[in-house]
């Protein structure tokens, strides 16, 4: 229930405090005097889209304060605990701050929130209702949305939708990868060609090119290695002068040295294992030579096979490493590419599982619309009679479908409401053949019929009232009074049968105040409420029998209230 709502700097609110009360609130004043500005603050304050004209001429600030009680909902507290917002399961008070520029903060039990948690949590606060919502009930989809309500049928209808949106998912996901089949193929191809061309090779040890290169540097330069160890070998070994030939008479003197100075002995007796180092070097060197052989076949084989990886270097490298972990991911990605048909034949179990479990949902639902669809027409029928439209003939239709072109989130079904205000008229769309009142009366209808369902919240109706007039007017009057019974209910109107039935009754006007225009809101006592009566049913200056008048319409709604007439 509100409880209160406080407004400052909006439109033509300077600041205003406004304590509800429970049952039917009422909102009377003279045309222009911003009654509807009550309404249009608390759905700014629940998350309605704000403009910089909404702040009052001449301020760059505005705010509006609402404060709710609540019938102890744990949904509220779980949907402010995952919005990381600690929600009171008795009480709530929202502010809701905007400046010129367009910025604004949203305070939830005085602690930061956002516009989108606002939106959120609105259902469960309020349910606002005016002119543009009255004309939304002209949409088929609106229609259903009331069906639905009506026979309970909101978590069968948020079933199908989660049964719709996985059949949805996994087909577009198929579609997908059949877009792509094309492109999977081309590359399935291209990858095998690759892998081809290097498993055609034959690599080894990464290293082979470099051993490759190693052998023909050795190759290219044979002659030349041949020639320069045989030269070396002579030198050291094979001439007459040999290296080693000399070390040997070097040998002797020294030795002849050493045997008569022994003090040499430490210095020079390591001659002979220099010579012997030096004979090693030379047959090494007589053994290198001979191994040496220059093969004109094995060169070309060796400059082949290096221009062979060179290529494979050149593509896939920079070296054999990198052309192996090539070759080694292109075996990965042929893996997962060749799991495409099984892929596409579980993508299309997936999709005609996923339809199966849609459409059973959704004829479930359908059959349940059906259903309701009977009973909803003599509820409805039953209300619009006491809303003097007797003789109405209500027809819901609930037109079924199951083609994959035409299922929807919602279901299968199509739901139209049909009217006929006359006796022996036939029933026809009610987007073709309702007024402005009739659609009033037909929203309070589907409202009264369709409350029980709901869970308890502020009703808010806006004009509720267009179009109509005397006997029709006292019996919306008495709906709504009724409604207040099991809800709060607030309702803006012009008529004074409506405004008799309220149990709390404000007057809503604009005063001149310096040089500026101010709106109002009133609370008023039982002879105001005489004199506001008065006002709206004789004018401004009403006599003592409209005064008269006024007070007998306040005696009835007060017997009606308490159960000693009016009742329907």
């Amino acid at each position: 229930m509100l409880k209160c709502l406080h407004i400052v700097n909006f439109a033509l609110v300077d600041q205003l405090g406004i304590e509800f009360g429970p049952g039917l609130n009422v909102l009377t004043g003279e045309t222009g005097s911003g009654k509807s500005i009550v309404v249009d603050a608390l759905g700014l304050v629940l998350g309605g889209r704000f403009s910089p004209e909404m702040i009052r001429s001449g301020e760059t600030k505005s705010y509006v304060e609402a404060l709710f009680s609540l019938p102890n909902r744990t949904e509220v507290v779980e949907l402010g605990a995952s919005h990381g917002v600690d929600v009171d399961p008795e009480e709530i008070l929202i502010r809701r701050e905007v400046t010129a520029p367009g910025r604004g903060r949203v305070f939830v039990n005085n602690q930061l929130a956002t516009v989108q948690f606002l939106k959120l949590l609105r259902p469960f606060l309020v349910d606002i209702h005016g002119q543009g919502d009255q004309q939304s009930l002209l949409q088929p989809a609106a229609q259903a949305d009331a069906l639905d309500r009506f026979g309970g049928l909101e978590e069968l209808v948020a079933g199908v939708g989660e049964a719709f949106l996985r059949w949805q998912s996994v087909r577009s996901e198929l579609i997908s990868f059949q877009a792509h089949e094309s492109d999977r193929l081309r590359r399935i191809d291209m990858l095998a060609f690759q892998k081809q061309e290097i498993m055609g090779v034959r690599l080894g040890s990464p290293e082979e090119d470099l051993e490759l290169e190693a052998e023909r540097n050795l190759l290219a330069n044979a002659e030349r290695l041949a020639s320069l160890a045989n030269g070396a070998y002579q030198v050291l070994y094979e001439d007459e002068s040999s290296v080693v030939t000399r070390m040997v008479g070097v040998s002797r003197k020294l030795d002849e040295l050493m045997a008569i100075d022994a003090s040499t002995q430490e210095a020079l007796g390591g001659m002979d294992s220099v010579r012997y180092a030096i004979e090693d070097i030379a047959f090494f060197l007589r053994d290198y030579a001979e191994r040496i052989h220059f093969s004109p076949d094995r060169h070309k084989e060796v400059e082949d096979r290096l221009a062979e990886l060179q290529r494979l270097k050149r593509k896939y490298g920079p070296s054999l490493r990198d052309v192996q972990a090539t070759l080694q991911a292109i075996n990965q990605e042929l893996g997962k590419l060749d799991v495409g048909e099984d892929h596409i034949r579980r993508l299309e179990q997936a999709v005609i599982d996923a339809q199966e479990v849609y459409l059973r949902k959704a004829h479930h639902l359908s059959r349940q619309r059906h259903e309701a669809a009977r009973r909803f027409e003599a509820a409805l029928t039953g209300e619009l009679q006491y809303l003097a439209m007797e003789g109405t003939a209500v027809e819901v239709r609930v037109a079924t479908d199951d083609r994959e072109t035409v299922a929807q989130v919602k279901g299968i079904d199509t739901v139209e409401f049909f009217l006929s205000a006359n006796v022996g008229e036939e029933v026809r769309s009610l987007a073709k053949v309702a007024s402005g009142g009739e659609i009033s009366r037909f929203m309070l209808a589907l409202k009264t019929i369709t409350a029980p369902t709901d869970f308890p919240r502020t009703m808010v109706f806006d004009e509720v009232d267009v179009g109509i007039g005397g006997r029709v007017a006292e019996t919306v009057g008495q709906r709504l009074q009724r409604l207040g019974d099991r809800q709060q209910v607030l309702c803006v109107t012009h008529l004074p049968q409506i405004a008799a039935k309220g149990g709390t009754h404000f007057v809503v006007s604009k005063a001149t105040i310096g040089n500026r225009t101010a709106t109002s809101v009133t609370p008023l006592n039982k002879v105001e409420r005489v004199e506001e009566l008065a006002r709206m049913i004789g004018g401004t200056i009403p006599t003592d029998a409209i005064r008269r008048t006024a007070r007998e319409m306040l005696g009835r709604a007060e017997k009606e209230k308490k159960g000693e007439g009016g009742k329907g």
